[in-house]
């Protein structure tokens, strides 16, 4: 795994974290302080950026796999315990907090069908259950969608001419998307540009061609980035919110094919032990860190931060981000690292 990139996972992670931190400090029954909300757009990035990064990811280390169907029982095998074991960690103890405490109980479903499905990350109608489809924790409407890319891969390893009838029929799909309703309209979303732009790249990446062009891309990189930021500001009232998407992929697509470059040159960036360690434990504080901000900013307030205005939503932002980095990295050490390896090797 790229050094770079691992940094690149850290940073992601934060910036997601940031979006809900800045959104809640921001609420009128937290501090009330909308300058905390600055940060929203920024935020979304993080997300963009995760996705583009699984494209890369998968493909880099399950090249060799494709259109070889007895190593499919591996590629499944590796992601099941990438993604479930973490997720059902955090996701049991939030659900029964939630349950457990009277001020929290009507804010999940009670519907056991809903969260089994919610439990094994099975999308449902925004319309119905919640905001986005996901109970119970949140940001797991993007975990929906890192599965479906793992059985699209998965479809590539079993065949070649299965996966590309998969990519053409969601093509098809995603031209007509406004005249379908779930469960159709969740396949028909830009997100799934975001995995196949991350894919172009490493499969640019593994052809050995164009290096000397990557620094130069990663410089471009922030031009678009900065074009996305400002785009987002029209996203509100509806417009290019498909470009958003589009161009956030693009700035962090390019943002990967220029780190990848330059550290097959030897300049690794954000090799850092700090952030190599925060990279690893990413996915942990993607998922604990909504709850976490909700509990922390509940126990500001009963500490009487509110009452100090702008300096204790500004100390009970340093706070509490810097809580929810440390608990994940705990987390990752102390759990979710030594059960991911036991798993990996029964």
């Amino acid at each position: 795994m790229y050094q770079s990139l691992q940094a690149g996972r850290a940073v992601a992670a934060l910036l997601v974290v940031i979006y809900h931190l800045g959104a809640a400090l921001a609420a009128q029954k937290y501090f009330g302080v909308d300058a905390f909300a600055v940060p929203f757009p920024v935020g979304a990035f993080g997300v963009y950026f995760f996705f583009v990064l699984s494209g890369f990811i998968i493909l880099t280390v399950h090249a060799e796999d494709v259109g070889r169907p007895a190593r499919f029982a591996g590629y499944l095998k590796k992601r099941l315990i990438r993604i479930y074991p973490t997720y059902w960690l955090i996701f049991v103890p939030v659900l029964a907090a939630a349950l457990a405490a009277s001020s929290l109980r009507d804010a999940v479903p009670h519907d056991a069908l809903v969260l089994f499905k919610a439990f094994l990350l099975i999308p449902q109608d925004p319309a119905v259950v919640g905001s986005n489809g996901s109970p119970v924790l949140v940001v797991a409407w993007t975990l929906q969608y890192e599965m479906l890319f793992y059985l699209f891969f998965g479809l590539l390893i079993l065949s070649r001419a299965l996966a590309a009838a998969a990519a053409i029929g969601l093509l098809l799909l995603v031209a007509f998307a406004g005249s379908h309703a779930f469960p159709w309209s969740f396949f028909a979303q830009d997100y799934l540009w975001l995995f196949a732009m991350g894919m172009a790249v490493a499969a640019l990446c593994r052809s050995k061609k164009a290096f000397g062009m990557r620094m130069l891309l990663l410089a471009g990189a922030s031009a678009v980035l900065l074009v996305a930021i400002g785009i987002d500001a029209f996203a509100a009232a509806g417009l290019f919110k498909d470009w958003r998407i589009v161009l956030y992929g693009l700035a962090g697509a390019l943002i990967v094919f220029g780190a990848v470059s330059a550290e097959d040159r030897g300049r690794v960036i954000g090799g850092q032990r700090a952030m190599q360690t925060l990279g690893d434990a990413s996915y942990a504080l993607y998922l604990m860190h909504y709850p976490l901000i909700s509990l922390l900013c509940k126990l500001a307030m009963l500490a009487g931060l509110d009452k100090l205005g702008l300096a204790g939503a500004a100390i009970a932002y340093a706070v509490i981000l810097g809580a929810c980095m440390l608990a994940a990295v705990a987390f990752h050490l102390w759990i979710e690292k030594p059960l991911t390896t036991y798993l990996r090797t029964r």
